[in-house]
């Protein structure tokens, strides 16, 4: 039985007139046209460098290292090779054809969740909550978009839509499972997206939900049965990757790690405004049930999904904002819920969501300095205006409003994505990379490095994996980014890891014939690497001034010795 008993008459009786949809398709398209415009953030062309540049090498997927697990990989793998089908290496349409295979994917994961909730909930809610949600995934933050952590929230959609969308239970609860293990699969740190994911099933349907949840648990069980025998290294890295970060909350909870997350939960809800009103829509969309237990029992479960949307992060302990994505995806589909099931909360709703929006473009456009500083009392401030809208719609939930029509909640969710994708605008408000804007960049001047090497020219790179996607020449080094030797720069602990050893016999092993090795300073300080590893370079590369062959900062280029 579903636990949604609303009644939608009201949501029917609004008109759909054609001036609707046309002012709603404008503003669709015009969010939509922003994000096309934004660059593909520096982890994830960190990825497809990696695997494009090993791959080119003659590395198979399930064997490059990347920081990043094997259904990741996998999937990054398979869109990068749509679009080397499709454009090439053409550094100018390649990312823009990168956006529009994943746009492809997003709209037919967002097909599944509309058929799913619709069978359950009825069209109102399943048109709401499907447009909302796909239009706040293809309108991510540049610095989400692609990463695993937004990927996770995607399979979780899919699986909302997959447990719901059949008529047999077996079926539901099969489908359903399967892309809750993915959730869990693309990051394990991801953990808690799968949980909210089984939560929100349980809205709709307990029954499968509790089915669901035991097919999950088995499917988990599996892929790590076929992981760990067919791909141990997965979980070599995998454990030293999580040694890497000492101070993860995983260790234990700290007052520092709680402040930190409350001022990075201010920070998401500047850079996405659906995040503010979540609340307010939350508590409308609460009071429609019956007064009593099942109002609480509401609100105990959008206490549990907040938690749970933000328990990723938290347990990762770096606070990037890029480990929040799945929070502005849920607000997303909350807002859109009480757009399509409210249509008396449609005025509040929109108007709060414009003023808010109002003031994060305005607070964006600050200067760095003083949005750094001022990070915390903004945060602050956020939250308890996010508070107050929520509890003022709980005390005014029964009043009676002219109803907007529909598409104002189109509007008002297209509005609301638009800062984080303004040109111009910061990847965040005062956290990590407070400093880093959205800007378009040209890869011309590494594009041509590559071409005076030789485009099929083999090399090694000590480089951010970044470059290697810009650089694309080949290589076998199945740590394309040595990360490993790069972490050792700095803790020299890391000497000690498997993966760090087997880094290293990209050096050591003579079945690796490099033409150059590619030196990406800042972030590869040779002169802090380990005497061996020092050696090792002077041994195979000539990096004398003399030798050195001209590269574009912050790259050193310099050619194997003869022997090489």
């Amino acid at each position: 039985m579903s636990t949604l008993h609303h009644d939608v008459e009201e949501a029917r009786r609004t008109e759909r007139p054609v001036a609707g949809v046309v002012v709603a398709s404008l503003a669709v398209l015009a969010v939509v046209g922003l994000a096309i415009r934004t660059n593909i953030n520096g982890d994830v062309t960190y990825a497809l460098g990696g695997l494009e540049t090993a791959g080119k090498g003659g590395v198979s997927v399930w064997d490059i290292f990347i920081a990043r697990p094997v259904v990741y990989k996998l999937l990054m793998a398979v869109l990068d090779g749509g679009r080397r089908l499709l454009v090439g290496d053409s550094p100018t349409a390649g990312h823009l054809v990168l956006r529009l295979e994943t746009y492809v994917l997003i709209l037919a994961v967002a097909a599944v969740l509309f058929l799913g909730v619709r069978r359950v909930a009825g069209r109102p809610a399943a048109v709401g909550i499907a447009a909302a949600t796909a239009l706040a995934l293809i309108v991510s933050p540049p610095w989400h978009f692609l990463e695993p952590d937004w990927v996770a929230p995607l399979c979780g959609v899919l699986a909302v839509g997959a447990a719901l969308l059949p008529r047999r239970l077996w079926a539901g609860v099969l489908l359903g499972g399967f892309a809750t293990m993915l959730v869990v699969a693309v990051k394990l740190a991801t953990f808690p997206v799968a949980l909210l994911t089984l939560l929100i099933i349980a809205v709709f349907h307990r029954r499968r939900a509790a089915w669901t949840t035991l097919s999950a648990l088995v499917f988990v069980g599996l892929w790590y049965l076929v992981t760990r025998h067919f791909l141990p290294w997965e979980w070599i890295w995998l454990r030293d990757q999580a040694n890497l970060v000492d101070n993860s909350p995983i260790h234990g909870i700290r007052l520092a790690e709680l402040h930190r997350l409350y001022v990075a939960i201010g920070d998401i809800a500047v850079l996405n405004p659906l995040v503010m009103v979540a609340p307010a829509a939350a508590a409308r969309l609460i009071r429609r049930l019956p007064a009593g237990r099942p109002q609480w029992l509401g609100v105990l479960v959008a206490l549990a999904a907040g938690l749970l949307s933000v328990l990723s992060a938290y347990g990762q302990g770096e606070f990037y904002m890029y480990h929040f994505a799945a929070v502005p995806v849920l607000a997303a589909g909350v807002v859109g819920a009480a757009f399509a099931l409210v249509p008396s909360f449609r005025l509040p709703l929109a108007a709060a969501t414009l003023a808010v929006t109002v003031l994060s473009v305005a607070l964006l456009r600050l200067p760095a300095g003083w949005r750094h500083s001022h990070d915390g009392k903004v945060a602050l401030a956020y939250e308890l205006i996010g508070l107050g809208l929520a509890v003022l719609t709980w005390f005014f939930a029964g009043r009676s409003r002219p109803a907007l029509p529909w598409a104002a909640g189109v509007v008002a969710l297209s509005v609301a994505l638009v800062p984080a994708v303004l040109p111009g605008d910061p990847y965040a408000f005062g956290g990590y990379n407070y400093n880093i804007y959205n800007r378009p960049s040209s890869d011309s001047r590494f594009v041509d490095l590559s071409k005076r090497l030789g485009r099929d020219t083999p090399v090694l790179y000590l480089t951010f994996g970044t470059f290697n996607h810009s650089i694309l020449n080949p290589t076998s080094c199945r740590y394309p980014s040595p990360q490993w030797l790069q972490r050792a720069n700095t803790w020299s602990r890391v000497t000690a890891f498997p993966s760090y050893q087997d880094n290293l016999r990209c050096l050591t092993d003579p079945g690796h014939h490099y033409r150059y090795v590619i030196i990406h300073k800042g972030w590869f300080d040779v002169n802090a690497a380990g005497p061996q590893v020092r050696a090792l370079l002077n041994q195979r590369f000539d990096c004398s001034p003399a030798a050195r062959v001209p590269a574009p900062d912050p790259l050193v280029v310099c050619p194997a010795r003869s022997t090489e």
